[in-house]
């Protein structure tokens, strides 16, 4: 049984492959912007770096100009 790590990665390593709504991306980043930090580490593959589930959170950071995010791998 494989075992899940908590990491800061560069944002630059992470694969997307899912379209994202901008309706939602726009009412997270205010969100994020409110709040100041996101509630959950984006979900990623540990060994292609694919996010499996965090998309919107994703794009957000990448949007509101930080190079590092928050992942579970």
């Amino acid at each position: 049984m494989k075992t899940t790590t908590l990491a800061i990665i560069r944002s630059r390593l992470l694969k997307q492959h899912e379209l994202i709504n901008e309706d939602h991306l726009k009412e997270l980043m205010a969100q994020i912007r409110s709040d100041g930090f996101i509630e959950a580490p984006i979900i990623v593959d540990a060994e292609t770096h694919i996010i499996l589930d965090g998309h919107h959170r994703f794009n957000a950071l990448r949007i509101l100009g930080l190079s590092k995010a928050p992942v579970f791998l």
